[in-house]
C-alpha cells in the first residue's frame, strides 16, 4: 500500500508540473569547483567526476554505473547508447535505450546505488525523438512509434528491419512511478525535443521539424506557442541537423549546423549528434559568443560547457571563458559529456 501511494504521489507531482553554469585555466580554476561531470569510459562504465578547487589534487573520476550489458543487445548498440544516454537534472537517474532493434528497451540506472532496471520493453524510437527529461528530472518523455519496418525491408544479410518514419504520441515515464497517463502528440511531427522551465514555472520545450527548417516552442500538451524559422537564425549555417540542448529558460539553443544529410542511416533518420557546433540566442537569432569555442554540450543559466578534445571550458553567453580544465583519463575520450552545477 505504501509503495502504491508513493507511486501515485510521484505521478501526481510530475503531472502537476506538466500542467502548471579566454582565461588562464589555473587562474580561474576555483570557479569550477562546484562542477560535476559524467562521461563514458572505455570499460563501458559511466563515470562521475567532481574536479574540486585545487587542480593539483583533483580526484579521479568514480564509476557509478556498469553499462557493459548494453553490448548483449541487438543492433548498433554503441551508436544508440551514445545517442540516447541522458542524465536527469537532479543527478539521480541515468536513462538510455538498450539495443537497436524491435527488442530494444528503455533502461533506468540509479546513480547512487548502481541498480539498473527496465522501464519499458518495446520498440523505441532513438533516431528522432530521443529520451528527454523534464527540467526538474521527475519524468522522461520517450517515443514508441512503430518505427521498425517489416523484415522484408531489411538489407540482404541484415536481421534488423529498416526503421521507417512512423509517428505516435510520446509517453512519460518516471523512475519512481513508471509510466504516467499523460502523453504528448507532436503536431507538426519533428525531432530532438528539449524541455525547459518557462517564466510562469510551467514546462515548455523546443524541437524542430523533419526538414529542420523550423523550430517549435510548445507547452506540456504539445500546443505550438512559437514558430522560429531556422533560416532566420543568422548565427547558424544552413542545413542544421538538430538540437543538442536548451538552456534552463529556453532562450539559448545548442545546435549542430552545416551538417546536411550526412550521417543519415537506413530509413532516412539522422543520428543524434554528441555535441553541438554553435549556441544561438533565440531572442535575437544570432550566435552567442561566436568564434570563441569549438563546441557546446550542456547549457546552464549563465553559460555553457564547451569541449576541445580532453579540455572542458565554461563559456558565458557573451563569449567570456570562465574556466578551463583537463578531464581525467577515465572520461577524457568519452563520446558524450554531461556537466552540472553541484547541488545543495
Amino acid at each position: 500500500m505504501t509503495r502504491t501511494r508513493t507511486r501515485a504521489a510521484v505521478a501526481g507531482a510530475a503531472l502537476a508540473l506538466l500542467a502548471t553554469a579566454a582565461c588562464d585555466p589555473a587562474a580561474d580554476r576555483d570557479e569550477a569547483d562546484d562542477a560535476v561531470f559524467y562521461g563514458l569510459g572505455d570499460d563501458h562504465r559511466l563515470y562521475r567526476w567532481e574536479p574540486g578547487a585545487d587542480p593539483g589534487e583533483a580526484p579521479a573520476a568514480e564509476p557509478v554505473l556498469d553499462l557493459s550489458g548494453v553490448w548483449d543487445a541487438e543492433g548498433d548498440v554503441g551508436t544508440v547508447l551514445r545517442a540516447t544516454l541522458t542524465i536527469d537534472p537532479r543527478q539521480r537517474t541515468a536513462a538510455w535505450i538498450e539495443g537497436a532493434s524491435p527488442n530494444a528497451s528503455l533502461k533506468f540506472g540509479d546513480l547512487e546505488t548502481g541498480e539498473i532496471t527496465t522501464a519499458a520493453a518495446y520498440p523505441l524510437d532513438h533516431a528522432c525523438i530521443d529520451p528527454t527529461w523534464l527540467a526538474d528530472g521527475s519524468a522522461l518523455l520517450v517515443h514508441r512509434g512503430a518505427v521498425w519496418g517489416a523484415e522484408s525491408g531489411a538489407a540482404i544479410g541484415d536481421t534488423t528491419p529498416m526503421p521507417v518514419q512512423a509517428w505516435g504520441e510520446a509517453e512519460w515515464f518516471s523512475p519512481e512511478a513508471g509510466q504516467l497517463p499523460t502523453t504528448v502528440d507532436l503536431q507538426p511531427v519533428g525531432c530532438r525535443l528539449r524541455w525547459y522551465t518557462a517564466e510562469d514555472g510551467t514546462a515548455q520545450a523546443l524541437y524542430h521539424n523533419l526538414d529542420v527548417s523550423e523550430l517549435y516552442r510548445i507547452d506540456a500538451e504539445g500546443t505550438v506557442l512559437e514558430t522560429i524559422r531556422v533560416g532566420g537564425l543568422t548565427g547558424a549555417e544552413p542545413l542544421v541537423i538538430g538540437l543538442v540542448g536548451v538552456d534552463p529558460t529556453g532562450r539559448y539553443a545548442c545546435v549542430v549546423d552545416d551538417y546536411g544529410p550526412y550521417g543519415a542511416f537506413k530509413g532516412g533518420f539522422t543520428p543524434h549528434a554528441e555535441a553541438g557546433t554553435r549556441v544561438i540566442d533565440l531572442h535575437t537569432g544570432e550566435a552567442a559568443s561566436s568564434g570563441s569555442t569549438s563546441s557546446c554540450t550542456t547549457l546552464q543559466a549563465d553559460g555553457y560547457v564547451s569541449r576541445d578534445g580532453g579540455t572542458a571550458s565554461f563559456v558565458d553567453y557573451d563569449g567570456g571563458v570562465e574556466w578551463s580544465l583537463e578531464l581525467p583519463d577515465q572520461i577524457k575520450e568519452s563520446p558524450v559529456l554531461f556537466a552540472f552545477a553541484e547541488q545543495g
